[in-house]
């Protein structure tokens, strides 16, 4: 959920439940509750894995939970979609939508409710944000995305460009932490600029 930007209340919504249902049995108890989908509301089922972006293969892997049978064909399950947008690479400039830009076309699972123009995507330099991302990897973030704690962000810093990480909030004020302890966080300051929030990544382009 939180890769993808989704709330709760966006999660309900796309799998046609309550946000007291994500909050009170999904994320309270998921293997009973996936479980139960899976064997009495497999369509209900269906549509959380199509809202989280996995393959019943992929959900499997991820959380160990394991199924007797496929429970839809696999190769039609996520519809892709070409999407082109702006890339910069991290410690460039903010992305700019323009011809005269660099543009790149991806083929990604459809991105629902974000419009192309609302999508950019950073190629990552370093290995501050390792293990989750590496250098080289292509990062795409939405502009209209919620920037919450915990969220991996690309924020304009007017020091150093466009730089990833990860927000977070303590005692009353904001911080960007990398993913490696190595490097130490930083306070987001008065003129930097989050620009959007990751919602997919592509491995090495």
């Amino acid at each position: 959920m939180k890769e993808l930007g989704l709330s709760q209340k966006d999660l309900g919504n796309l799998v046609g439940r309550s946000q007291a249902w994500v909050s009170q049995e999904l994320l309270k108890s998921p293997e009973h509750t996936i479980r139960h989908l899976w064997a009495k509301e497999p369509e209900t089922f269906t549509r959380l894995l199509r809202a989280l972006q996995w393959t019943p293969e992929e959900f499997s892997q991820a959380t160990g939970i394991r199924f007797p049978s496929p429970v839809v064909d696999s190769s039609s399950f996520i519809p892709t979609t070409r999407y082109r947008m702006p890339i910069i690479e991290a410690g460039a400039g903010p992305p700019m939508w323009n011809e005269s830009a660099e543009y790149i076309t991806l083929d990604l699972p459809e991105l629902r409710g974000k419009g192309e123009r609302e999508l950019f995507a950073v190629r990552v330099k370093g290995d501050s944000m390792e293990p989750t991302l590496t250098d080289g990897d292509v990062v795409v973030f939405w502009t209209e995305g919620a920037p919450e704690p915990g969220r991996v962000v690309a924020v304009h810093v007017h020091w150093d460009g466009v730089v990833i990480k990860r927000l977070q909030r303590y005692n009353g004020s904001w911080y960007l932490y990398s993913d490696n302890p190595a490097h130490p966080p930083l306070p987001l300051g008065e003129h930097d600029r989050i620009l959007g929030v990751a919602v997919n990544l592509v491995r090495r382009i």
